[in-house]
Protein backbone atom coordinates (compact mmCIF):
# COMPACT_ATOMS: atom_id res chain seq x y z
CA UNK A 1 0.00 0.00 0.00
CA UNK A 2 1.08 3.24 -0.93
CA UNK A 3 0.71 6.16 1.14
CA UNK A 4 1.56 9.75 0.68
CA UNK A 5 1.76 12.81 3.40
CA UNK A 6 3.88 14.85 1.03
CA UNK A 7 5.05 15.39 -2.23
CA UNK A 8 8.40 15.93 -3.56
CA UNK A 9 10.50 18.30 -0.82
CA UNK A 10 12.62 19.34 -4.03
CA UNK A 11 10.03 20.44 -6.76
CA UNK A 12 8.57 24.23 -5.81
CA UNK A 13 4.87 22.75 -6.03
CA UNK A 14 1.97 21.73 -3.97
CA UNK A 15 -1.32 20.06 -4.45
CA UNK A 16 -4.65 21.26 -3.43
CA UNK A 17 -6.97 18.54 -2.58
CA UNK A 18 -11.18 18.85 -1.29
CA UNK A 19 -12.87 16.49 0.35
CA UNK A 20 -16.41 15.51 1.46
CA UNK A 21 -18.05 16.90 -2.14
CA UNK A 22 -19.39 17.17 -4.55
CA UNK A 23 -21.16 20.16 -2.88
CA UNK A 24 -23.91 21.95 -5.15
CA UNK A 25 -23.38 25.03 -3.10
CA UNK A 26 -19.27 25.61 -3.67
CA UNK A 27 -17.80 22.96 -6.25
CA UNK A 28 -18.83 24.29 -9.41
CA UNK A 29 -17.95 27.60 -7.85
CA UNK A 30 -14.60 26.21 -6.67
CA UNK A 31 -13.73 24.87 -10.71
CA UNK A 32 -14.34 28.35 -11.98
CA UNK A 33 -12.25 29.38 -9.10
CA UNK A 34 -9.60 27.00 -10.20
CA UNK A 35 -9.91 27.79 -13.75
CA UNK A 36 -9.76 30.82 -13.37
CA UNK A 37 -5.92 31.20 -11.79
CA UNK A 38 -5.05 27.66 -14.28
CA UNK A 39 -5.10 25.26 -10.96
CA UNK A 40 -5.96 21.81 -11.29
CA UNK A 41 -6.67 19.86 -7.87
CA UNK A 42 -8.12 16.98 -6.67
CA UNK A 43 -11.34 16.55 -5.22
CA UNK A 44 -11.45 13.38 -2.79
CA UNK A 45 -15.35 12.91 -3.40
CA UNK A 46 -18.11 10.84 -1.25
CA UNK A 47 -20.06 8.16 -2.76
CA UNK A 48 -23.21 9.57 -1.04
CA UNK A 49 -22.48 12.87 -2.47
CA UNK A 50 -21.11 11.39 -5.87
CA UNK A 51 -24.61 9.61 -5.70
CA UNK A 52 -26.75 12.79 -5.22
CA UNK A 53 -24.69 15.08 -7.73
CA UNK A 54 -23.33 13.16 -10.44
CA UNK A 55 -23.33 16.15 -13.00
CA UNK A 56 -21.02 17.44 -10.46
CA UNK A 57 -19.00 14.60 -10.75
CA UNK A 58 -18.99 14.43 -14.56
CA UNK A 59 -17.78 18.30 -14.37
CA UNK A 60 -14.81 18.11 -12.02
CA UNK A 61 -13.50 14.89 -14.26
CA UNK A 62 -14.88 16.78 -17.66
CA UNK A 63 -12.41 19.99 -16.43
CA UNK A 64 -9.79 17.80 -15.96
CA UNK A 65 -8.92 17.65 -12.18
CA UNK A 66 -8.49 14.53 -10.47
CA UNK A 67 -10.93 12.53 -8.40
CA UNK A 68 -10.44 10.38 -5.96
CA UNK A 69 -12.50 8.34 -3.75
CA UNK A 70 -12.76 9.47 0.02
CA UNK A 71 -15.17 6.26 0.65
CA UNK A 72 -19.27 6.37 0.71
CA UNK A 73 -20.31 7.65 3.85
CA UNK A 74 -17.58 9.13 5.87
CA UNK A 75 -18.31 7.20 8.45
CA UNK A 76 -16.81 7.37 12.06
CA UNK A 77 -16.71 4.06 13.66
CA UNK A 78 -15.64 0.46 11.71
CA UNK A 79 -14.58 -0.34 8.02
CA UNK A 80 -14.49 2.74 5.49
CA UNK A 81 -17.28 1.88 2.89
CA UNK A 82 -14.62 2.83 -0.36
CA UNK A 83 -15.79 -0.51 -2.41
CA UNK A 84 -19.68 1.23 -2.72
CA UNK A 85 -18.12 4.68 -2.86
CA UNK A 86 -15.64 3.52 -6.10
CA UNK A 87 -18.85 1.40 -7.56
CA UNK A 88 -20.54 4.80 -7.65
CA UNK A 89 -17.44 6.84 -9.23
CA UNK A 90 -16.88 4.17 -11.54
CA UNK A 91 -20.57 4.38 -12.69
CA UNK A 92 -20.25 8.25 -13.05
CA UNK A 93 -16.94 8.96 -14.93
CA UNK A 94 -16.11 5.36 -16.09
CA UNK A 95 -12.97 4.69 -14.95
CA UNK A 96 -11.42 3.59 -11.45
CA UNK A 97 -9.95 6.39 -8.99
CA UNK A 98 -7.10 5.10 -8.31
CA UNK A 99 -6.48 7.57 -5.43
CA UNK A 100 -8.20 7.26 -2.34
CA UNK A 101 -8.05 9.34 1.09
CA UNK A 102 -9.61 7.82 4.18
CA UNK A 103 -11.44 10.16 6.63
CA UNK A 104 -9.99 11.40 9.27
CA UNK A 105 -6.55 10.85 7.24
CA UNK A 106 -7.36 7.24 9.17
CA UNK A 107 -5.57 5.21 6.52
CA UNK A 108 -5.22 1.64 8.81
CA UNK A 109 -8.94 1.89 8.50
CA UNK A 110 -8.76 2.46 5.23
CA UNK A 111 -6.38 -0.27 4.08
CA UNK A 112 -8.42 -3.47 4.16
CA UNK A 113 -10.89 -2.97 1.57
CA UNK A 114 -8.05 -2.46 -1.38
CA UNK A 115 -5.35 -4.95 0.39
CA UNK A 116 -8.52 -7.95 0.54
CA UNK A 117 -9.68 -6.59 -2.92
CA UNK A 118 -5.83 -7.27 -4.12
CA UNK A 119 -5.87 -3.70 -5.57
CA UNK A 120 -2.90 -2.45 -3.34
CA UNK A 121 -1.47 -0.25 -6.44
CA UNK A 122 -4.02 1.97 -4.76
CA UNK A 123 -2.49 5.10 -3.37
CA UNK A 124 -3.92 6.31 -0.38
CA UNK A 125 -3.68 10.30 -0.02
CA UNK A 126 -3.13 12.69 3.11
CA UNK A 127 -2.04 15.83 3.62
CA UNK A 128 0.52 17.83 5.45
CA UNK A 129 -1.52 21.25 5.27
CA UNK A 130 -4.92 21.08 6.64
CA UNK A 131 -6.62 24.06 8.41
CA UNK A 132 -9.62 23.05 10.77
CA UNK A 133 -13.31 23.63 9.17
CA UNK A 134 -14.14 25.83 11.22
CA UNK A 135 -11.39 28.55 10.49
CA UNK A 136 -12.37 31.86 9.27
CA UNK A 137 -10.74 33.08 6.26
CA UNK A 138 -7.89 34.99 7.22
CA UNK A 139 -6.96 31.99 9.50
CA UNK A 140 -7.12 29.42 6.57
CA UNK A 141 -4.91 32.06 4.29
CA UNK A 142 -2.58 32.10 6.93
CA UNK A 143 -2.23 28.60 8.57
CA UNK A 144 -2.05 27.51 4.93
CA UNK A 145 0.66 29.68 4.05
CA UNK A 146 2.58 29.46 7.09
CA UNK A 147 2.53 25.52 6.91
CA UNK A 148 2.95 25.44 3.46
CA UNK A 149 6.24 24.08 1.98
CA UNK A 150 7.85 22.20 -1.07
CA UNK A 151 5.55 19.54 -2.11
CA UNK A 152 3.22 20.20 0.61
CA UNK A 153 -0.56 18.52 -0.25
CA UNK A 154 -3.33 20.62 1.59
CA UNK A 155 -6.02 19.38 2.71
CA UNK A 156 -9.07 21.40 2.36
CA UNK A 157 -13.26 20.98 2.16
CA UNK A 158 -15.72 22.28 -0.71
CA UNK A 159 -18.40 20.28 0.62
CA UNK A 160 -19.42 18.15 4.13
CA UNK A 161 -20.99 14.86 4.74
CA UNK A 162 -24.07 16.01 6.68
CA UNK A 163 -26.56 17.72 4.20
CA UNK A 164 -27.06 20.68 6.32
CA UNK A 165 -23.64 21.64 6.58
CA UNK A 166 -23.20 21.92 2.18
CA UNK A 167 -24.34 25.83 2.49
CA UNK A 168 -22.29 26.77 5.55
CA UNK A 169 -19.35 24.60 6.35
CA UNK A 170 -16.78 25.39 2.79
CA UNK A 171 -17.75 29.09 2.92
CA UNK A 172 -14.59 30.22 4.64
CA UNK A 173 -12.87 28.08 2.43
CA UNK A 174 -13.84 29.27 -0.39
CA UNK A 175 -13.42 32.63 0.50
CA UNK A 176 -9.52 32.17 1.42
CA UNK A 177 -9.19 30.33 -1.82
CA UNK A 178 -7.95 33.00 -4.47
Amino acid sequence: MLVYDHGSRWENKIALTFDDGPNPFFTVKTLDLLDEYSVKASFFVLGQNAEKFPDIVKEIYKRGHLIGNHSYSHAKEGAFDFGKAEDVIFGIIGKHTGFARAPYLDVNRGADYYMVGGNDAVKFINADVFPHIHLRKAEISNFVFKNSQNGSIILLHDGSRKEEEQRTRPAEMFAALP
